[in-house]
């Protein structure tokens, strides 16, 4: 997969080089320019021309993400056990969770939940990113039987994570996270951040750069005046694409807007879409991240624990459609409805279509799958990962909406405990609560 797409954007257009990226000890770039081939949608009840593409990368092989390859490679940080939890130790999120008590207890077991279930469902997606449905049968024939995290079979493609880490997913997700605490949601701020991350990924964790990096972003991130002005270079990006790019990489990321502005609708609402817009300025790529918000942010505030989901679902495609208007053409208005009805399946979804596993629908889908299961965290994504295609993602979407509906009580603690950089992760999230005021 990815041949005929190579160094392509979403319109099978050249992408010009970027000389300038660092390169590693290996020569490989940090950043992968690599995109599986465009071709149209062929599920999806919209326009006949519309061309999507994975945000992620398949064939160049640099070094391993977040794994220092001696002690002398390693960060302090990570000597001194500042990253990862040691054997034995407490958990900074269990210590936390079992100060609390009632309705703050729920709020706060529901906000880690949106935060892990990302993390989670991103790592686990790692196990079949880029298979389809074919090969992940050949690899893991019993459906009964969970496909094994985090000892998943290694490929050529997930042996570049570390096992049990999130990938650029979730890496995005955090850089959402740390903007929106440090500023009132400047695009500016976000769009340096992203830059910085694409060079460097997170140095702290053991990175050489951002790994995992599609051709819509680097387009957009690459282009003249970016900083200055991110939302004119993404839409002019996108105006180049036929106005027809719409990939996943903004979905992806998006529940981060959710968790922090819960409280405050209107600026979620802002917030959220302009976080889409620094690099995906397509109509149906700000309906999923507002319809993944709304959902998400409805949930946070919702007092019942037995709320009737399918009129909170409901609720939000509605006003997902209202503030978009005339931004949606009635056949994406029409395919947005489809990939969100309560009817739709995995089967209906066909993840593993190579020609569109990047399209921001499926990975809607997903994540309205996700919220609508009855069924364990583990078994939900399993049965969402053995459908293949771009399954990192179509898992982070699906794990963040299941955990805020579930809570991070209902996540599976031994998957938890194995994810490498947690306490890392833990120290984030704690601070950022205090900031919003949920904890002292």
């Amino acid at each position: 997969m990815g041949d005929n797409g190579e160094n392509r954007d979403e319109s099978g257009n050249q992408l010009e080089s970027h000389s300038s990226l660092p390169f590693n000890s290996n020569g490989n770039r940090h950043s992968d320019d690599i995109q599986v081939p465009v071709n149209v949608d062929k599920d999806s009840p919209s326009d006949a021309n519309d061309q999507n593409t994975s945000e992620h990368t398949v064939d160049k092989v640099p070094t391993i993400q977040k794994q220092p390859s001696s002690d002398s490679d390693m960060p302090e940080s990570l000597n001194d056990n500042g990253i990862s939890y040691e054997d034995g130790e407490a958990d900074l999120i269990e210590l936390l969770l079992a100060k609390q008590s009632g309705e703050t207890a729920k709020l706060l077991d529901r906000l880690l939940g949106c935060a892990y279930g990302q993390a989670l469902g991103d790592a686990y997606g790692l196990a079949t990113e880029f298979e389809d449905r074919a090969l992940v049968r050949q690899n893991y024939p019993d459906p009964a039987k969970l496909i094994p995290f985090p000892d998943y079979i290694s490929t050529h493609h997930n042996r570049r994570w570390a096992r049990g880490d999130w990938t650029d997913d979730t890496d995005q997700w955090i850089l959402i996270l740390e903007t929106l605490m440090e500023s009132d949601g400047d695009v500016q701020l976000f769009a340096k951040k992203l830059k910085s991350w694409i060079q460097k990924g997170y140095p702290e964790l053991g990175d050489h750069g951002g790994m995992g990096l599609g051709a819509n972003v680097s387009q957009v991130v690459h282009s003249t005046g970016y900083l200055t002005d991110p939302l004119a270079a993404s839409e002019a990006v996108w105006i180049r694409s036929g106005r027809q790019a719409a990939p996943n990489g903004a979905v992806m990321r998006c529940s981060a807007s959710a968790l922090v502005h819960f409280q405050d609708k209107d600026k979620m609402t802002d917030t959220t879409m302009n976080m889409c817009k620094v690099t995906h300025f397509d109509p149906r790529c700000l309906a999923s991240c507002l319809a993944v918000c709304l959902t998400i942010t409805y949930l946070l505030n919702e007092k019942d624990e037995n709320v009737d989901i399918e009129s909170l679902i409901e609720r939000a495609q509605k006003e997902t459609i209202d503030i978009l208007g005339d931004q949606l053409s009635t056949a994406h208005r029409d395919a947005f409805l489809w990939h969100t009805d309560k009817n739709r399946t995995l089967e209906d979804l066909n993840l593993d279509e190579p020609n569109s596993i990047g399209y921001t629908y499926k990975c809607l889908g997903s994540g309205f799958y996700g919220l609508r299961s009855n069924r364990s965290f583990e078994k939900t994504l399993n049965d969402l990962i053995r459908y293949g295609g771009d399954a990192d993602t179509n898992g982070a979407v699906c794990g963040t909406m299941f955990g805020a509906r579930y809570g991070y009580k209902k996540l599976p603690k031994e998957w938890l405990r194995v994810t490498p950089y947690k306490k890392w992760f833990d120290k984030k999230l704690i601070k950022c609560l205090k900031q919003m005021k949920i904890i002292n």
